[in-house]
């Protein structure tokens, strides 16, 4: 995983909680926006530059709604690695 993937998912609070909750199940952008506790267009953006830098991807790009995001290959790798930190820090 390239360096700088983890540095951009932990430089956004935002990001970093799409991630974490994208690592539990697939989910819609309303889905995020109300657990993370932000706008919709908070999420539609991070999940936009997520997906631009192949973190996440849409499951359903032929829907316009409802959209489901998941992980990428990457994305999980992310997770792992920020779990991997969080051992380290315990």
């Amino acid at each position: 995983m390239p360096r700088e993937s983890f540095e951009f998912v932990v430089s956004s609070d935002t990001r970093l909680r799409i991630i974490s909750f994208l690592s539990e199940d697939a989910t819609t952008p309303t889905q995020l926006a109300h657990s993370i506790q932000k706008h919709l267009s908070h999420i539609s953006r991070a999940l936009r530059e997520l997906e631009d830098r192949q973190l996440v991807a849409c499951n359903t790009p032929s829907n316009s709604k409802p959209r489901v995001y998941s992980l990428t290959p990457e994305g999980k790798y992310v997770v792992d690695e920020l779990n991997r930190l969080r051992m380290r820090i315990i």
